[in-house]
C-alpha cells in the first residue's frame, strides 16, 4: 500500500454523526447472511457526500464494498467500522487502498474484538454493576437497583460505542496495536479477575443453600447447616455454584438444563425437609 498524505475531509460533526448511526443501526436488519452487514453500511451512508460528492457510481462502490458479512463486539468493535471510514477517506483522497486490504482489515479485527469487547462488556463490566444494583434493591425491593442500571445502560451503551468509533477514525490502523497490544492484555486480564471476584461475593451473599438437617440427642440439638458455616462460611452455597461450572463445562450441560435440575432438586429437597429457606 502507497503511502499518502492524507488530506482530512470529514468534520468531528461528520465523524461523529457516522458513529451515531453506527450505534445506533449496527444490529438492525440483523440477518444470519449478513448480521452487522447492513448496519455498517448505514454508518457510511452520512459520508458519503463528503469523499465522493456528485459521483453516484462512486458513492455506491463503497457501500456496496460494507454489504458483505461483519459481527464484532458492537461497542468495542466500533472501532472497526472507524477504522474502515478512515481507511475510505485515505482512499478518497487518492491513497493506494484496494477493496480487498479494507476487507481484509475487517475480517482479521472483528474476531479479536469481539474477544475484547465480550471480555469487557459481556464478563466484566455488567455483573459488576449487577451486584451493585441488586445489593440496592435484593432485600428490600428498591427501585434504585432498576433505575441505577437503566440509567447505566443510557449512557454507557453509547459513549462507550462513539468513543471507540472516534478512536478508531482518528488511530486508523494504528488502532490495531492500541487494542490487540501487550498492555491490552493485561488490562483485559485484570479485568477478567476483577469480574471473577465480583462473582464470588455475590456468590456468597445471595445464594441460599440451606440444609435443613438437625442432630439431636440428650444433651443439644446440631444444625449441621450451623456447623458447616463454622467450619468454612459459604461452603454450600460455594459447593452449589461448582456444582454449576462443572456440570456446564464437563458434562455438556446447557444452562436451561441447569435451572431444571436446581428447581427439581429445590422442591423435592424441601418437600422432604432436606433443604430449608
Amino acid at each position: 500500500m502507497a503511502t499518502a498524505t492524507v488530506e482530512k475531509k470529514l468534520t468531528k460533526q461528520q465523524v461523529r454523526k457516522a458513529a451515531w448511526t453506527w450505534t445506533w443501526w449496527c444490529l438492525t436488519v440483523f440477518g444470519f447472511e449478513r448480521l452487522q452487514a447492513p448496519g455498517f453500511t448505514m454508518a457510511m451512508l452520512p459520508i458519503v457526500d463528503a469523499f465522493y460528492q456528485d459521483k453516484p457510481e462512486e458513492q455506491q462502490a463503497l457501500l456496496m464494498r460494507h454489504r458483505v458479512f461483519f459481527n464484532t463486539e458492537p461497542k468495542i468493535g466500533a472501532m472497526i467500522p472507524g477504522i474502515a471510514l478512515s481507511l475510505e477517506e485515505a482512499r478518497a483522497n487518492g491513497a493506494d487502498i484496494t477493496d480487498d486490504f479494507i476487507q481484509n482489515i475487517k475480517v482479521g479485527l472483528m474476531g479479536p474484538y469481539a474477544g475484547i469487547g465480550d471480555a469487557i462488556n459481556q464478563a466484566t463490566v455488567p455483573p459488576i454493576l449487577r451486584s451493585i444494583c441488586i445489593g440496592l434493591s435484593g432485600q428490600t425491593g428498591s427501585v434504585v437497583g432498576p433505575l441505577l442500571w437503566i440509567i447505566f445502560q443510557a449512557i454507557y451503551c453509547p459513549v462507550l460505542t462513539i468513543a471507540c468509533f472516534t478512536l478508531g477514525y482518528n488511530l486508523g490502523t494504528d488502532a490495531v496495536d492500541l487494542i490487540l497490544g501487550e498492555r491490552m492484555a493485561r488490562i483485559q486480564s485484570a479485568m477478567a479477575v476483577m469480574g471473577l471476584t465480583v462473582t464470588g461475593a455475590l456468590t456468597a451473599n445471595y445464594v441460599r443453600f440451606n440444609l435443613g438437617i438437625e442432630y439431636t440427642s440428650d444433651l443439644a440439638t446440631v444444625n449441621i447447616n450451623t456447623v458447616l458455616n463454622g467450619i468454612f462460611p459459604g461452603l454450600l452455597p460455594m459447593g452449589l455454584v461448582l456444582f454449576g461450572y462443572y456440570m456446564l463445562t464437563r458434562r455438556n450441560f446447557n444452562a436451561l438444563k441447569l435451572m431444571i435440575l436446581y428447581v427439581v432438586v429445590a422442591i423435592v429437597g424441601g418437600a422432604i425437609g432436606l433443604l430449608v429457606p
